[in-house]
């Protein structure tokens, strides 16, 4: 009969050191350098954040509440170092899409969702002053 004492050692173990670190990095194409980090908060996965083209800058991340559902996703679409694309979830369905365009770290289209997939309202800057010029609302009216 095997014993279960050092599996179940293992595993205290890990999530010893996950509590402790709340952080675990990994490498995913074996360069010798991180490029994926999951975050913890007291025990539970908070964020993942990736280099996806092994730069080592994070391009692309991922956060949760505390019930470790997605809230925000977000993506350096250019890969300048900045995220420029920005997705907000309630209830594991996307709401709003926000997109910063011209790379200048200033929001200037927003997209609002129905049920993760019906855009209902698009709002654009499309002078980038900070002042949204151009409002489009679909559905019913």
């Amino acid at each position: 009969m095997r014993k279960p004492a050092p599996l179940l050692l293992f595993i205290l173990f890990t999530a010893a050191l996950l509590q402790a670190n709340n952080q675990v990095s990994s490498d995913e194409n074996g360069d010798g350098r991180p490029d994926t980090w999951t975050i913890f908060e007291e025990g539970r996965r908070k964020a993942v954040l990736y280099d996806s083209d092994f730069d080592g800058a994070v391009d692309y991340s991922l956060h949760y509440n505390r019930d470790e559902q997605m809230i925000e996703q977000q993506q350096d679409f250019n890969r300048d170092g900045e995220m420029d694309d920005f997705y907000y979830y309630a209830n594991n369905v996307l709401k709003r899409r926000e997109m910063d365009t011209n790379y200048d770290n200033e929001i200037d289209v927003w997209v609002y969702l129905k049920e993760g997939i019906y855009i209902t309202r698009y709002e654009q800057d499309t002078d980038f002053d900070g002042t949204v010029d151009k409002v489009k609302e679909f559905g019913p009216k």
